[in-house]
């Protein structure tokens, strides 16, 4: 014996108008047909051309008559076309992530500057006179407001932080040489030395991306509210965002075998260039990058 499909909500009828017409069924109906009428009406009394009066005409009646008659795929027309539009154009791909991680993710808030360059996007943009020139030039002031990409990441301790290898110059002070340590202003990470910058911190296996930055001042506090930049061996932006207050910048992405540069912006701080050889994908340690 046959088993008839049990309603899946007896709440959901539509009130008939009459025989099996619903009341919207009869508003397609009577749209579509009343405007190829008032076509037809114009038409006689030469009021519009019958060029454009008959494709008029035709295309209301037939789309009248379809969205109150003709079922596709076994549902009314109307709602057909309304998931297919819903279809097209919502997202076919979507990212799981769990809770832990995902709550408290963020896009990166930038925006592109007259010049060219990406800078956030509530900068205000003020314009410096060139001394002897006639061109502007433009000052980015950052309003600090961003997070990190993930804030549920612990603060790092100092013990487990490497410490970077000083670059020692010269300078002469009342007539004696000095050695004088300062921090190197271009930084190249390969897979030879990536292991002097890297650290373990808890939950870094959780990040989805490979290219992770630690950013600190010379007591190793992490530092808030840097603009970071990633870029490819040709200067083109590839990733740009803010670090938290944790001080990390997470590209959120994993990439490929390359080279890679990075560059950092705060008003107060100074960091580093650094450029990164990538060879093992699958490394998500923390790089830490010291103020100069």
């Amino acid at each position: 014996m046959k088993q008839h499909a049990i309603p899946q909500n007896v709440l959901d009828v539509e009130f008939k108008l009459f025989t099996k017409f619903t009341l919207k069924e009869f508003a397609y109906l009577a749209l579509g047909l009343g405007i190829a009428g008032i076509m037809i009406y114009l038409m006689i009394g030469k009021t519009i051309d019958l060029l454009v009066g008959i494709p008029i005409a035709v295309v209301s009646s037939i789309a009248g008559i379809i969205l109150a008659l003709v079922p596709i795929n076994e549902q009314p027309a109307d709602k057909f076309i309304q998931n297919y539009v819903t279809a097209i154009t919502s997202p076919t791909q979507r990212v799981w992530r769990s809770k832990k991680i995902g709550k408290n993710i963020e896009k990166p808030n930038v925006k592109p500057a007259e010049d060219g360059t990406i800078i956030h996007k509530d900068v205000k943009e003020q314009k410096k006179k060139i001394i002897g020139g006639s061109q502007d030039v433009l000052k980015e002031e950052i309003d600090d407001s961003d997070k990190d990409i993930f804030g549920d990441l612990d603060p790092v301790k100092e013990e487990s932080i490497p410490q970077d290898i000083p670059v020692t110059t010269e300078t002469e002070v009342v007539g004696e040489k000095v050695a004088v340590t300062q921090a190197p202003t271009n930084i190249i990470i390969t897979n030879n030395n990536i292991q002097n910058y890297q650290f373990s911190a808890k939950g870094m296996e959780n990040v989805p991306g490979n290219i992770n930055i630690w950013l600190c001042d010379n007591e190793y506090k992490p530092i808030p509210d840097v603009i970071s930049y990633l870029k490819d061996s040709s200067g083109k932006l590839l990733f740009a965002n803010k670090t938290g207050k944790n001080g990390y910048f997470l590209t959120n992405k994993i990439w490929y075998p390359g080279h890679y540069l990075l560059e950092f912006e705060h008003p107060t701080y100074k960091f580093p260039r650094v450029e990164i050889i990538l060879e093992d994908i699958n490394i998500k340690l923390p790089i830490k990058i010291n103020t100069l």
